[in-house]
């Protein structure tokens, strides 16, 4: 649980994203990647676990929780597939019913703690944040990336002190504490909170609620960010600020990319099936050369094209921040319907 590989020098951010850019349009042929960190425990509301995503800050041999090896169980996935086929009408009528934009009203919660260095997010840094979480939606990290048609518009910045808040750990009695107090809106505000969360010891980077657990935990609904993963934070690899990024995609209902491994896939028709987590930026990594084929009921080799590499760029996996840039259409399609049926008027 302890081990972690060697982390190299980056280059300066600056840098990176300008080799972010370059890394996009030579390995767009390959697939996408993801936002500030490496996600840990998660687990649907049923289990008793509540968390989407719960990002450890550093890289470790094992990333989830409890027993269960999936992120949702396959009766909660069936489930919500029902619901996004319902919206969409089927592959022969993809996207017809959904509308071409939805709009989230955003909050931002910022926790300061009282020792020194616990107070260094302010209002200019969280606007920041939000933007770096509209362009990443709006496909500004990657030309060839359409708009998701996710519109955010900051409502509040709110700024409390409070010292057990600020190192709250996921669900734990002093982040019900915080997120009781100061959620504000409906079930399509997002409330984003902005501390720094451990968990066992160990620092996170983020954790976030699916849209179908709201229903029992409606306080508890909305994003949590470590201040380490935003711009110029220590979380070296994933201080770029994309973990917002990858948890808001987490709340609009999407799962990581190798949450079903080589046979259940993510549940996006357009996202290669990937078996482990990526890290770092390996282009060309294809850690599912064979796939299960239901109508064969049989595994089937898969070749190296770019159709089928590992989604390393996509923002819902677990790559550098400077690797991440992309969301696909499959998953632009599963996120407004999700959203319409979970959250949309509720």
């Amino acid at each position: 649980m302890k081990h972690e590989l060697p982390v190299p020098r980056l280059l300066p951010v600056g840098t990176l994203r300008r080799l972010s850019a370059v890394l996009t349009l030579a390995a767009l042929a390959g697939s996408g990647a993801l936002a500030t960190s490496p996600a840990g425990a998660s687990t649907e509301a049923a289990s008793g676990r509540h968390a989407a995503c719960i990002k450890p800050a550093q890289r470790t041999t094992k990333w989830r929780e409890g027993a269960d090896t999936s992120e949702v169980s396959r009766a909660v996935r069936a489930k919500v597939d029902r619901a996004v086929h319902a919206v969409t009408g089927g592959a022969s009528t993809r996207t017809s019913a959904l509308p071409a934009h939805v709009r989230v009203p955003v909050m931002i919660h910022v926790i300061h703690g009282s020792r020194r260095g616990e107070h260094r997010i302010n209002k200019h840094k969280a606007r920041r944040m939000f933007r770096t979480l509209k362009a990443g939606f709006a496909g500004a990290q990657n030309p060839a990336m359409a708009p998701t048609g996710v519109n955010f518009k900051l409502k509040r910045i709110t700024i409390s002190r409070n010292e057990r808040w600020f190192h709250a750990a996921p669900f734990s009695r002093a982040d019900r504490q915080m997120k009781n107090r100061l959620h504000r809106g409906n079930a399509h505000t997002l409330n984003i909170y902005v501390n720094r969360p451990k968990s066992g010891g160990q620092l996170l980077l983020g954790y976030s609620l699916f849209p179908w657990q709201r229903r029992t935990h409606k306080t508890l609904d909305g994003v949590t960010i470590s201040e380490v993963s935003l711009p110029g934070g220590k979380a070296v690899g994933y201080n770029l600020g994309d973990t917002v990024i990858h948890e808001t995609g987490h709340w609009m209902g999407l799962l990581h990319t190798f949450e079903g491994g080589c046979s259940d896939g993510d549940g996006v028709f357009d996202t290669p099936a990937e078996a482990s987590a990526s890290y770092q930026c390996l282009e060309g990594r294809n850690t599912c050369p064979v796939v299960f084929d239901p109508v064969a009921n049989a595994y089937v080799a898969v070749d190296d094209g770019p159709a089928n590499v590992d989604p390393i760029h996509n923002f819902m996996d677990y790559s550098y921040d400077f690797c991440m840039n992309h969301f696909t259409p499959g998953q632009r399609e599963r996120m407004i319907a999700l959203f319409m049926v979970y959250r949309y008027g509720r």
